[in-house]
């Protein structure tokens, strides 16, 4: 053979170290368009939040008529995502991999098994699917077939946990994600580096919260403080960097030039307004359990508290408009223009999101409550034994 030409193993090791580096082709520019703001199709619920900017808010009607047009079973159990595009709901299904059905009729499609347990939540973008395991990150096409893997990236999470931030996110076809060299950008299509970004030489290891307008919303925290930052989506350059606030970050969402973030510590919770330009606190307030996830629609933020809470705030003063008591643990939050959606192990409700008023309430007796997501007129309701989809109708 040869000695210039190289061997198929030869190729195959260069492949891969070119993948583990993302350094042998670097793209000038990204390949996908950036897709954060509230024209994603509502026929699509690609990560927690729908779409990158996180509001949680659909911009449709609703309506309070809810009708289960069909459900699965699960021989496993389920974990806490779930992701909706190109007529395909996938989750996963706790040692035992992710599972994708027809949104139509609920049909399964395919299954893929990682070699590990799927760890942290799946997301799509740009019609690929994003799938962490213990230690390994995994891209997937919608047909269920793997293109590339990350070698030794642990705890790649879209979810909001208690123990965990969020430290990857999907964008077009770009991954803004955390690696060894801290916050980079990665090509979705190939897993190709684009930039991995630092502050005077020290690695930034701030983890992706929200995205919209071309710049990357992150948080830092130590488990006792946090401190936001904002990123050129294009090419990471640090743009501003909040001081360190006493609580753990939990969520947050970006809408208008306001970025949103809430968290809390043990004994309190806590959501802060920012200005998206510079950084400044533009108002807090203070609540009393931990905040842990956010929709935002209508001038409020619906925000879940840890135990068994809900309390909405005004969006531009941050005034508390009310508050109830939920007797079991929320498990998402949805907001229509309309409407108000609340996910618990009894079933979803129905509410106005102005007053509180509780409209309508559609029981399901599936477990506990996993993730709620509304897309194509929609709500598909995860829960630990099986997945339910329910038809939205105005029921006036």
């Amino acid at each position: 053979m040869s000695p210039t030409r190289l061997s198929r193993r030869g190729l195959l090791a260069a492949g891969v170290g070119a993948l583990a580096g993302g350094q042998l082709l670097r793209s000038p520019v990204f390949r996908g368009a950036f897709d954060a703001d509230s024209t994603v199709s509502t026929d699509e619920w690609l990560l927690p939040g729908r779409s990158p900017a996180r509001r949680n808010h659909v911009p449709v009607a609703g309506g309070t008529g809810l009708e289960e047009i069909w459900s699965v079973e699960f021989d496993g159990v389920a974990a806490y995502s779930l992701v909706v595009a190109d007529g395909t709901v996938v989750c996963p299904i706790e040692d035992d991999g992710l599972y994708a059905y027809s949104v139509a009729e609920g049909e399964r499609r395919w299954r893929y098994r990682p070699p590990t347990e799927v760890d942290g939540g799946v997301a799509a973008g740009d019609g690929h699917l994003c799938c962490p395991t213990h230690g390994t990150f995994h891209r997937l096409g919608f047909d269920g077939s793997e293109a590339w893997r990350l070698p030794d990236y642990r705890h790649r999470t879209v979810l909001t946990t208690i123990r965990y931030s969020r430290s990857y996110l999907p964008v077009g076809d770009t991954l803004f994600v955390v690696g060894d060299r801290g916050l980079e950008a990665r090509d979705l299509a190939s897993g190709l580096r684009h930039w991995a970004s630092d502050h005077g030489g020290e690695v930034v290891y701030d983890a992706p919260l929200a995205f919209a307008d071309g710049t990357v919303y992150c948080s830092y925290s130590d488990f006792e403080t946090v401190q936001y930052s904002a990123f050129d989506g294009s090419t990471g350059t640090g743009l501003w960097a909040t001081p360190e606030y006493g609580y753990r970050p939990r969520d947050g969402a970006v809408v208008g030039e306001t970025l949103l973030a809430v968290g809390g510590t043990d004994n309190d919770g806590r959501i802060q307004a920012f200005s998206t330009r510079d950084g400044t606190l533009r108002w807090e307030r203070e609540a009393d359990d931990t905040l842990y996830e956010i929709a935002v629609g209508d001038g409020v933020a619906v925000c879940s508290e840890l135990h068994e809470g809900l309390s909405v705030f005004d969006l531009a003063t941050g005034e508390r408009r009310w508050r109830e008591g939920i007797d079991d643990r929320l498990r998402g939050t949805v907001l229509t223009d309309d409407y108000l959606y609340l996910y618990r192990t009894a079933g979803v409700e129905v509410r106005d999101s102005a007053t509180g008023e509780r409209l309508a309430m559609h029981e399901l007796d599936g477990g506990e409550a996993r993730e709620l997501a509304y897309a194509g007129g929609k709500l598909f309701a995860l829960q630990a034994d099986e997945l339910a989809v329910l038809e939205v109708t105005d029921d006036a």
